[in-house]
C-alpha cells in the first residue's frame, strides 16, 4: 500500500483496516457490515486506491494487512467508537465481536 500523505488519512486507513479485520473475524462479513464499512470509508474520505487495495484482499481471500496500532493509539476513543458502530450495524452482536472489542480496547489502552 502506498503511504498516505497526511496524518489524518493515515489514521483513517488504519481504522478501516481494523474494521475490515473485525468484520471478517466472526461468521463472515454481512452485507450490512460491508455497507457500513463503505459508508465509513466515504465519510472519512479514504483515498480510492487504498480502499480498492483493501477490497481486493477481501475478494481474493488474501489476508488483510494488519492495522498499525501506533497510529490507532493517536485517537483510541475514535477507534473504539468506530468498532462499536460496526459490530452493532448488522443488528446482531456476536460474543466473538464483544471479545474483539474488549481486546481492541486493551491494546489501545482504553479503560472500561
Amino acid at each position: 500500500m502506498s503511504t498516505p500523505s497526511s496524518p489524518d488519512s493515515r489514521f483513517q486507513i488504519e481504522v478501516l483496516k481494523l474494521l475490515l479485520q473485525v468484520a471478517s473475524g466472526d461468521e463472515g462479513v454481512s452485507r450490512q457490515e460491508i455497507d457500513h464499512i463503505m459508508d465509513t470509508a466515504r465519510g472519512m474520505s479514504v483515498p480510492l486506491p487504498e480502499l480498492a487495495e483493501l477490497a481486493k484482499c477481501l475478494q481474493n481471500g488474501i489476508p488483510l494487512p494488519a492495522p498499525n496500532l501506533g497510529v490507532l493509539r493517536s485517537n483510541p476513543q475514535a477507534v473504539v467508537e468506530a468498532t462499536h458502530a460496526l459490530i452493532s450495524s448488522d443488528g446482531h452482536i456476536h460474543p466473538s465481536e464483544i471479545e474483539m472489542l474488549r481486546q481492541i480496547r486493551e491494546m489501545l489502552g482504553v479503560a472500561g
